[in-house]
């Protein structure tokens, strides 16, 4: 089972790329620059020409789809991605899993994935997806509780954790008038966890009414055991709307299953949700 490693240190591992890849319209830096490498990744990938070509091509690959983004929010949607896929390698590529080191290999496995999802046009690309999420967000009213919180992280494709794949999960809250409905996704143990929520919002407030965990599938529907618990409706799984969230993210929940946005539906448009019980 992969530890999960501390929100704080990712945070913090993130707070200190902003130098690197630049804020606003500050142009960001494609790669490393070998020359002001100081972190043990920056140093490893410098002293390896198969990990420097990757890093490069990753680079160029970024530079490449920040330039065609449509507008300033999947720009700025854009470079926050790329700021949590390298606070993410050098988290967990970086450091490894316990006394054993990451493989070179492994490490370079990693950026030629992402160059090539970072040069993806088709309808599964970033920009694509973003625009599709915003299409299926139009449709509701929005407000100041709307937003994804999204975490990402390398997770180990075998339990002897000698290959990762990037998996990025978290919150999708989804505001209509004064409701918010959202969902969670949680990777652990190979395995992911869903949990559903509904929030109501009066003035700057946001205040929890009921809230579900369900791998079923069906949302919560079937049965006692998925019902939605309405006397205790936070949960350490389940993070509150909050202001100021991103209000793309290609990363999270994109495309969304045919279920969920079926539910996200009901949810915000209902007039009453959850259903009496």
């Amino acid at each position: 089972m992969p530890g999960h490693k501390s929100t704080t240190r990712l945070q913090l591992a993130v707070a200190g790329l902003v130098a690197i890849l630049g804020l606003g319209t500050t142009t960001p830096a494609w790669a490393i620059d070998c020359a002001k490498a100081s972190d043990p990744i920056d140093k490893k990938i410098c002293g390896n020409a198969g990990l420097k070509a990757a890093d490069a091509a990753m680079g160029q690959a970024y530079g490449a789809l920040v330039k065609t983004a449509p507008d300033p929010e999947i720009r700025t949607m854009l470079i926050n991605s790329q700021r949590r896929w390298i606070a993410a390698r050098n988290d967990w590529l970086g450091n490894g899993s316990g006394d054993a080191a990451v493989p070179a290999g492994e490490i370079r496995r990693a950026m030629i994935a992402r160059s090539a999802r970072l040069g993806d046009r088709s309808e599964k690309g970033l920009i694509a997806q973003a625009q599709a999420q915003r299409h299926l967000l139009e449709k509701y009213t929005g407000g100041a509780f709307a937003g994804f919180n999204t975490s990402c992280e390398f997770i180990p494709d075998d339990r002897e954790q000698k290959h990762y794949s990037y998996e990025c999960s978290g919150v999708m809250h989804v505001q209509n008038k004064d409701r918010v409905c959202s969902s969670s996704a949680e990777w652990a143990s190979w395995s992911i966890y869903m949990y559903y929520g509904v929030s109501t919002v009066e003035g700057d407030k946001v205040t929890p009414v009921a809230l579900c965990s369900d791998q079923s599938g069906n949302v919560c529907s079937n049965g006692q055991e998925n019902g939605w618990t309405r006397e205790a409706a936070t949960d350490q799984h389940f993070p509150l709307p909050q202001t100021s969230l991103p209000k793309l993210d290609a990363e999270n929940t994109t495309p969304l299953e045919t279920t969920d946005a079926s539910w996200f539906d009901q949810c915000l448009t209902s007039p009453i949700y959850p259903p009496a019980q």
